[in-house]
């Protein structure tokens, strides 16, 4: 199925199609701004591996409306629905990791030995998924009550500290709420990079 046709049939709610695709732009300009400070992403820094973040994070919520139909987690459903529909353009590999992006957008991080999806991965398309599946958790935080606000992302590091400072344009750092969710979902993202996450 091409990538309008998941838009098509299973993002029926307009927030959420807006959030998605909000999530999904950030996302890559925030991988772009990562590039300057963790030089290791120039491997990921081509046209392919672009589309699975882009389409992992405009995907993240595809199983959101069939959450109570099957009582489950939307972010399964969705690995699941990427799975047996498949993304034209995509090889096995490349639709193996958009799942698992989708996958690991909330809840769980990865874990070789009980997640057979992730373990059908070799170690590199691993490290790729991690990535990119860290990089979309966390920005999924920043629209997590899907009000589209967020235009862009101030991104400072400081090298000899060890911590990445974001600034996100707006003053919602008021809101404990969102400063809860933030923190929660920072986590991966601190993991895979080995850094402190700050906002401001």
């Amino acid at each position: 199925m091409d990538i309008n046709g998941f838009k098509k049939n299973y993002m029926t709610q307009a927030s959420c199609l807006e959030h998605s695709k909000l999530v999904s732009n950030l996302s890559v300009k925030f991988f772009k701004k990562l590039l300057n400070f963790f030089p290791f992403l120039k491997e990921y820094d081509n046209d392919y591996d672009l589309t699975l973040l882009k389409y992992g994070a405009l995907l993240h919520d595809i199983g959101a409306a069939f959450e109570k139909k099957f009582d489950r987690g939307h972010h399964k459903i969705g690995r699941d629905l990427i799975l047996e529909n498949k993304i034209t353009g995509l090889d096995e590999v490349g639709n193996l990791i958009v799942a698992n992006i989708v996958r690991y957008h909330r809840k769980s991080l990865p874990d070789i030995k009980k997640h057979r999806y992730y373990e059908m991965l070799n170690e590199k398309d691993r490290r790729k998924t991690d990535v990119f599946a860290s990089i979309v958790r966390l920005v999924d935080a920043f629209d997590y009550n899907h009000f589209n606000i967020i235009e862009d992302i101030g991104v400072k590091y400081e090298k000899s500290e060890n911590f990445l400072t974001l600034t996100l344009g707006i003053n919602i750092m008021l809101n404990i709420g969102y400063v809860e969710v933030l923190n929660k979902k920072k986590r991966f993202f601190e993991k895979v990079f080995d850094t402190e996450v700050l906002f401001n």
